[in-house]
């Protein structure tokens, strides 16, 4: 009895603590991701898809970490890094970031150009006034309207649910080829699988979902529902990331159709799973690169804003956190500008961007592991030994890995 009675308590606890570990989830699946699954898919077909169980895995134990550390501490990872690393390693952690962060809103941006050309839609026009529209809304909305526009925006990855059935792909193939590779293990799969890595588990997004908790303000009674919350959404993500590798292996790779992008992915689905199965990766890309275009730059000014001591938050009125909102403003301007630069697609260089970032990842690991080891900082909520073994391993795992397909590039193998 006492359990009926508690219920409707647990679920108004669930509904305060959802957020952040979904909208991190989705959020690494944004237009630059969607371009790193579809090439990758059409380069290695069923066979990529055995390196989403372990990034699910790295995803969900890695964010959970983060998540942890800020609601034991109430501070973001920037912060920490500057309270316990000092101001030289604070400068260069937000330089490293900073830039890769910037690629990544460039390939955002790119996303969405490319997604409004898909459906006729003038990107000179279009593009121009979705920015100013974005910056107006994150400036004026509350956190929380803020925060159901991010759910509104997650609801529409179900459009590559529907093109991958669509697509009508091997299923059993699709199912076996996620424990075990369909085809050689190469240098080049090797590379192809870090930068699959890198626009999940995103170096940006650890110090969102920071950031991100630490302005819910989630207390730490609740954390164990806050775990969860994380859990669930680093195994929805990576099951959209399924569907879209599917729908791309399904058609383009059974074809040969060699593709540089996920524009050209959406384009070269119609022929063989129908218009509509197109114009629903097609509308997915779009949603996507609107959700990267708002969070990867609110990362940074986030970071920037706890690394070097100023007032930054979405609960904040612009008046309050001026350099918070005009960092976010700088940097999706700028975004905007490269990418209405005539002849330029960074989607192009995608696997390599993305590559960098997930070889860089063991960086942020290392110092996961240090704060989240720190008995000063997280008393009794200190990793687990299996916690720590998962961490280290996947920071070795990823640094030979990168080490091996790099080689390889360079070397040719």
């Amino acid at each position: 009895m006492n359990r009926f009675r508690t219920l409707p308590r647990r679920l108004l606890i669930i509904l305060a603590v959802v957020g952040p570990g979904l909208i991190t989830a989705f959020a690494d699946n944004d237009a630059a991701g969607v371009a790193t699954y579809s090439v990758a898919a059409a380069r290695y077909g069923y066979s990529m898809l055995a390196v989403l169980i372990p990034i699910t895995i790295v995803l969900a134990v890695t964010q959970e970490i983060g998540g942890r550390i800020a609601i034991v501490s109430q501070k973001g990872l920037a912060d920490l890094i500057r309270e316990w690393f000092g101001i030289r390693v604070t400068i260069i952690m937000f330089l490293l970031l900073a830039a890769v962060n910037f690629g990544v809103i460039v390939q955002n941006f790119t996303g969405l150009k490319a997604g409004f050309e898909l459906f006729g839609i003038n990107p000179a026009i279009f593009l121009p006034l979705a920015t100013i529209l974005l910056f107006l809304f994150i400036v004026k909305a509350s956190y929380k309207m803020i925060q159901h526009f991010f759910f509104v925006l997650i609801f529409f990855y179900l459009t590559y649910f529907f093109s991958a059935i669509l697509a009508k792909p091997d299923w059993m193939l699709a199912a076996k080829s996620l424990v075990v590779p369909a085809g050689p293990v190469s240098a080049g799969y090797l590379f192809t699988a870090i930068a699959v890595l890198g626009t999940t588990v995103t170096a940006w997004g650890q110090f969102f979902i920071n950031s991100y908790v630490k302005d819910k303000n989630i207390p730490v009674e609740n954390l164990r529902y806050s775990r969860w919350e994380i859990y669930i959404g680093a195994i929805l993500t990576d099951l959209f990331s399924f569907f879209m590798m599917v729908a791309v292996t399904a058609t383009i790779f059974v074809h040969r159709l060699p593709i540089a992008d996920a524009a050209q992915a959406a384009i070269s689905i119609r022929p063989f799973a129908g218009p509509f199965a197109g114009a629903l990766f097609g509308l997915g890309l779009i949603v996507a690169g609107f959700l990267g275009a708002i969070i990867v730059p609110l990362t940074t000014a986030y970071a920037f804003s706890e690394f070097f001591g100023f007032s930054g938050s979405l609960d904040e009125p612009f008046h309050k956190s001026k350099t918070f909102y005009l960092l976010f403003l700088v940097q999706i301007v700028a975004g905007l500008l490269v990418t209405m630069l005539p002849n330029i697609s960074l989607f192009r260089i995608t696997l390599a961007a993305n590559f960098v970032n997930g070889a860089i990842l063991p960086i942020i690991f290392f110092f996961l592991y240090r704060l989240a080891n720190n008995r000063n900082l997280m008393g009794r909520y200190q990793n687990t030994r299996l916690q720590n073994i998962l961490l280290v391993g996947a920071g070795v795992v990823i640094t030979i890995a990168s080490l091996l397909g790099i080689s390889g590039q360079v070397m040719g193998w």
